[in-house]
């Protein structure tokens, strides 16, 4: 079977967004389905973040095709004196200015569904080229950016094909559109966008189990969630720092209730000696009241490759998640959680206790989860795993349900869709 595979995310771009698709690519011939790639010529793609490093998981004879583009956020970097586009969640700007406000506001009312809407006539014309040259079966749209399902909706009324939609992250209840100061009418268009997706698939993939938020037949839907490599970390060795040490890597933006969380790591500075080490991009305000409460005790770091996020995790005593306080934040584990249950290390998830994550870390005996404002369950949670790596007491996650969580385990299951 071909299938052709429309992201706007792929090498060199960096982030979470891209190694999903990146992942599949990699496996889904192991399952007799032949992948076709159409991307943005990374000249003419606008990504926060680049990370060449994943190069390494593309295939050589993969066929990947890219389009010029046209986007927006080149004039937004000029109007907001911004040096990059803007984070997910906009972690690197902080409180917005008036001028970051007015570019909000322009961005979530005239650029429906969303700022990359650019590249749909790009990627229509040579998907249809694509299409027509492999005699393609079935094709796949991968959102944020959710314009991509536009570009797929556009192939199927004309082609037919059998069309499968991918959200990564919802497309109209996603957290940060509340920074966008849409209009009644702009949320209303943005809806009928997405219906109209819904109603046009064959079949929808979540990486959160949120299908009674839409409205789509059940049988249409497919929680497929994110997961690890084995191949990133066949080399990696698991190592216990000389102090102990509690790592984060990723995004925290203005949406991370961070207050009760540092509450807990300063009462701990009298019991225990430890690092706190960030590797990402944190919002200005929240970096600075780490470092004013924690000083030498925290250190921070700004993106890092893939391969050295892993090496940091490896290293680590404690790896350290925080879920971002939004509306259906239970539903959506960070796509690093994967990566963490993969070290084996213990995992202190701050954010709903009946969440996902919650359970993901439970199901594999990886760690636990606590509220955010739960600091002396915080507390007594990091002293504990402090306790046991001064005893030299390992711990014993289940390796059998990790297991199903590696991206060949998941691609399998895609190829069963397909």
């Amino acid at each position: 079977m071909k299938a052709l595979i429309i992201t706007y995310y792929w090498s060199p771009s960096g982030g979470p967004g891209v190694q999903r698709w990146l992942k599949f690519v990699k496996y889904l011939p192991d399952f007799d389905v032949q992948p076709v790639v159409l991307t943005v010529d990374p000249t003419r793609a606008e990504y926060p973040v680049l990370d060449p490093s994943l190069e390494a998981d593309v295939a050589p004879d993969l066929k990947v095709y890219r389009t010029d583009c046209k986007g927006v956020y080149e004039w937004y970097k000029k109007f907001t004196n911004t040096k990059t586009a803007p984070y997910s969640g906009f972690a690197n700007e902080g409180e917005p200015s008036i001028l970051q406000k007015i570019a909000r506001f322009i961005r979530g009312n005239f650029f429906l569904p969303d700022a990359r809407r650019g590249w749909i006539k790009y990627a229509f014309a040579e998907a249809c080229r694509i299409i027509e040259k492999y005699e393609i079966d079935t094709i796949i749209t991968t959102g944020p950016p959710h314009s991509t399902h536009l570009t797929g909706l556009k192939i199927k009324k004309k082609y037919g094909l059998r069309w499968i939609v991918d959200f990564r992250d919802p497309w109209t209840t996603i957290f940060y559109n509340d920074s966008l100061f849409q209009t009644g009418w702009a949320k209303r268009i943005n809806r009928r966008q997405e219906q109209s997706v819904l109603d046009a698939c064959d079949h929808l993939l979540l990486v959160a189990d949120e299908r009674e938020k839409l409205n789509i037949a059940p049988s249409k839907v497919t929680f497929l969630p994110n997961g690890f490599d084995t191949v990133d970390f066949c080399d990696k060795q698991s190592l216990e720092p000389e102090i102990f040490t509690i790592s984060y890597t990723g995004t925290i933006a203005a949406s991370y209730p961070t207050e009760n969380l540092l509450e807990a790591f300063a009462a701990l500075q009298k019991e225990m000696n430890f690092k706190l080490r960030f590797a990402g991009k944190l919002t200005e305000s929240i970096k600075r009241n780490f470092s004013e409460k924690l000083g030498d005790s925290v250190e921070f770091s700004d993106f890092v490759p893939h391969s050295d996020a892993i090496n940091i995790m490896m290293s680590s005593s404690v790896l350290l998640l925080i879920i971002s306080k939004t509306t259906g934040n239970e539903f959506y584990p960070s796509g690093k959680l994967f990566e963490y249950v993969a070290t084996g290390k213990p995992i202190l998830v701050v954010g709903p206790p009946n969440g996902i994550a919650a359970q993901i870390v439970e199901q594999t005996k990886t760690g636990a989860a606590f509220d955010y404002n739960d600091t002396e369950g915080i507390k007594k949670f990091l002293l504990r795993q402090y306790q046991n790596s001064q005893k030299g007491i390992q711990p014993l996650p289940d390796w059998e349900v990790i297991r199903l969580f590696s991206r060949k385990s998941l691609a399998q299951q895609l190829s069963k869709i397909f």
